[in-house]
């Protein structure tokens, strides 16, 4: 029994379409597909916004290092009460707080 012209264009239609969505999802969800892609895409941008952030605490500390080493008094002094150091005549007093 021989098909008629259109069943045997809508079985082609079909079995296309099937492949067709089948390369579809294997495009979008595959391992590699283009989900992966955009998240690796948003990974990178946080990792370089990170990288910056890091660049600059870099640089503030190289910069004030550069200020200790150039035995810089402010600096001295800023570095010296951060590690609760006390000058003549001076008295620490510590609080806490609840």
């Amino acid at each position: 029994m021989r098909l008629e012209r259109k069943t045997r264009r809508w079985i082609l239609a079909g079995l296309a379409g099937g492949i067709l969505l089948v390369f579809a999802s294997l495009l979008a969800f595959g391992e590699e597909g283009l989900i992966r892609y955009f998240e690796k895409r948003r990974e990178l941008a946080q990792v370089r916004e990170e990288l910056e952030l890091v660049r600059q605490q870099n640089a503030a500390l190289r910069e004030h290092l550069e200020r200790l080493q150039a035995r810089d008094s402010l600096a001295l002094e800023e570095e010296a009460r951060r590690h609760h150091l006390v000058g003549p005549n001076e008295e620490l007093y510590e609080v806490e707080v609840k």
